[in-house]
């Protein structure tokens, strides 16, 4: 607007004089009328009072239409007014007309001050908007008193915090230098024991050689006549042989006395790791809990990811964090996420999206899969068997019956990603018959029985391979028809349907996790936040081999690989074959330990230094799936910690209780 056509009031005019100068701000609907007919001219606008008096208010606003500028300033409009009292519950009815008009804001921005004097207005409510108003400008001074006190606490929490984060991620470098003081000290055992194989089947080989020459000796010496040229041939090799034997029975004694020193050093180390553990486990639970919005009950996904997602909270880590708690005997935190989508829940149920901004629950993706919906309602099931309070199951049930509309829709009983998409994922199906099972191990009704009949059908038939000796063919497919290698739908295959029932249907557990081994383990080197490398390994999203990017290491699916050998090792101790437990809880064991070397400081106030995992070793990086991991590895992923505590718990998610008998 051109502000030579905006009039502006005298400052000693009459109208202007009449208002209090009150510190009071109150939300105005204004509804602007034609003065000759009454009607309403224009759609309702939003303002806020800055000045008020018993004859009229001054209301701020922004943004007036041309066309309302022009009646304000002939004055031909009246205004109706709804203006908010906050400690008044119903709002005052008011009805003006214009006073003057200006232009109040800079060049950037179109504020105008009104001033409107009041032609009805009732009593009772304006004694009570001025009282308020007279209320607001004499705490105004203790206001401020008080902003000054907050501040100075605000400044001191601040440097509290700022301390406490310093004090966590010093002790998380701890952590990590005492995990690879352990891995070096480890390493120079298994060394030293090698080399002790090593001299024992020489100084072996040297004992074996003098018996056999003794032995030619004590022929030679029965036959003295003949045979003293060549005793004494025999007796000189024998001392040769004698000689050499010697610096190496001395090497071995020294060998013992190193590999004595590193066993000690090992053994503190592990003494170290194991006490730094314990705590490093309870600090990333409190990074969890303090992610979780107050208002929402949601947990921000990605703490300091700079991208599009930065404010989002998947609805698939919401159900891993709710699994957490569980195991951190905190329902209440679970309760806080199910009470979010038991709010969100409509009548005609079509699915909950994939992802909701944090602070206002609105919906941040749209898209609306199977999958996350599943993994809710496995959160809940785990949540109704663990406590007993069955509040929640209704909202399993939604789920559900939802999901079983969506695979009645395929001849084969397969799930569809979600009921906009044709594709179909292993991971979902998989889900699936976890989430169906434990419902009808629950309730004990027909037909969440026959849906994971369905389901297992359709695993065995669209996404399991038979046997393959050359290890080209994946032994669990990404979907139907499609054969990409996805290391999640190998471990989620252990953890989901078991190792009986994957015999049960002619699989081979250990194959399945051998190839997995084989074609998706990862060695490198991760750069810590703080420009350190530590060498780790783990598990890529899918094969390195077929990514451009090279190999990276997922700190969530390396986690489902550990807890996919415990899966294993648990079957086989059931099944009294102790080399094979033993064998895989120590795989479990030793990428648990590799996990630990990616730990890193939570980067943000919020977080307090917290510990947490990336939620993969290089930042922006495509996964092979369909989407790219995060802008930064020091930003700290929910599904990467909520998955390492569920490894490090011993923690199964995908079956009831969490574990097999």
């Amino acid at each position: 607007m051109d502000k030579a056509r905006t009039p502006k009031p005298e400052k000693n005019s009459q109208e202007v004089r009449q208002y209090i100068r009150l510190k009071s701000v109150f939300p105005v609907e204004c509804v602007f009328l034609d003065v000759v007919s009454g009607r309403e001219i224009f759609s309702p606008q939003l303002g806020f009072t800055s000045n008020i008096s018993r004859g009229g208010i001054c209301l701020n606003t922004y943004h007036l239409p041309e066309e309302i500028l022009k009646r304000l300033q002939a004055k031909d409009v009246h205004v109706n007014l709804k203006i908010s009292i906050p400690l008044n519950r119903p709002a005052l009815a008011a009805k003006a007309c214009v006073a003057w008009l200006r232009e109040s804001g800079d060049a950037s921005q179109s504020k105008y001050d009104i001033g409107l004097r009041f032609i009805h207005v009732e009593a009772a409510g304006l004694n009570g908007m001025l009282k308020e108003a007279q209320w607001l400008k004499w705490t105004s001074d203790a206001a401020v008193v008080v902003a000054c006190v907050a501040a100075f606490f605000l400044a001191g929490s601040m440097a509290y915090n700022f301390q406490l984060r310093k004090a966590n991620q010093e002790f998380i470098t701890r952590f990590v230098a005492s995990q690879e003081k352990e891995t070096t000290a480890r390493k120079t055992l298994e060394s030293i024991e090698n080399e002790q194989t090593a001299l024992s089947e020489a100084i072996t080989r040297y004992e074996n050689e003098v018996a056999r020459l003794q032995e030619e000796l004590k022929i030679a010496n029965a036959d003295l006549e003949a045979g003293a040229q060549q005793a004494q041939g025999l007796q000189d090799e024998i001392e040769k042989l004698k000689g050499q034997k010697d610096p190496l029975e001395n090497e071995y004694a020294a060998l013992l006395q190193r590999q004595e020193g590193a066993a000690l050093t090992l053994k503190d180390a592990e003494e170290v790791r194991g006490y730094l553990q314990t705590e490093i486990v309870e600090r990333m639970y409190r990074w969890l809990l303090n992610h979780q919005n107050v208002s929402t009950g949601l947990v921000l996904s990605f703490e300091g990811d700079a991208g599009v997602i930065k404010d989002w909270a998947f609805t698939y880590d919401q159900a891993l964090a709710a699994n957490v708690f569980l195991l951190f005997k905190n329902p209440a935190g679970a309760k806080k996420i199910f009470n979010f989508f038991y709010r969100k829940e409509k009548e005609n149920f079509v699915g909950f999206h994939n992802a909701y901004y944090v602070d206002s629950g609105e919906v941040a993706e749209h898209a609306i899969h199977c999958g996350p919906n599943i993994w809710l309602g496995i959160a809940v099931m785990q949540y109704t068997q663990k406590t007993g309070d069955a509040q929640y199951l209704p909202l399993a049930r939604r789920i559900a019956s939802w999901l079983m509309a969506i695979q009645d829709q395929d001849a084969a009983g397969g799930l569809r990603g979600g009921p906009q998409f044709s594709w179909f994922s292993t991971e979902h199906n998989l889900d699936a018959y976890a989430f169906f099972g434990m419902l009808y191990q629950m309730t004990r009704e027909e037909p969440y029985n026959i849906a994971q009949e369905k389901t297992l059908s359709w695993l065995k038939n669209y996404a399991m391979t038979p046997h393959s000796d050359d290890y080209k063919i994946p032994p669990v497919k990404r979907g139907r028809g499609d054969a990409t290698i996805a290391t999640d739908t190998f471990a989620w295959s252990l953890a989901s349907l078991g190792p009986e029932t994957l015999l049960s249907i002619g699989m081979n557990p250990r194959e399945i996790m051998d190839f997995a081994q084989k074609q998706c383990e990862v060695k490198g080197h991760f750069k810590r936040p703080d420009g350190s490398l530590v060498e780790v390994s783990g598990f890529d999203f899918a094969k390195p081999g077929h990514v451009a990017r090279g190999g990276i290491i997922s700190s969530e699916w390396s986690a489902q690989m550990v807890i996919s050998y415990q899966v294993l090792s648990r079957f086989f101790l059931k099944g009294a074959d102790m080399a094979q437990a033993r064998d895989y809880q120590e795989k479990a064991d030793s990428y648990l330990k590799e996990l630990n070397k990616l730990i890193i400081a939570s980067p943000s106030a919020k977080g307090q230094g917290e510990g947490c995992l990336p939620y993969a070793t290089k930042d922006d990086a495509d996964t092979g799936h369909g989407w790219r991991t995060p802008q930064g590895t020091s930003t700290g992923s929910v599904a990467g910690t909520a998955y390492m505590l569920m490894a490090l718990k011993g923690f199964n998610p995908l079956m009831l209780g969490g574990v097999y008998e």
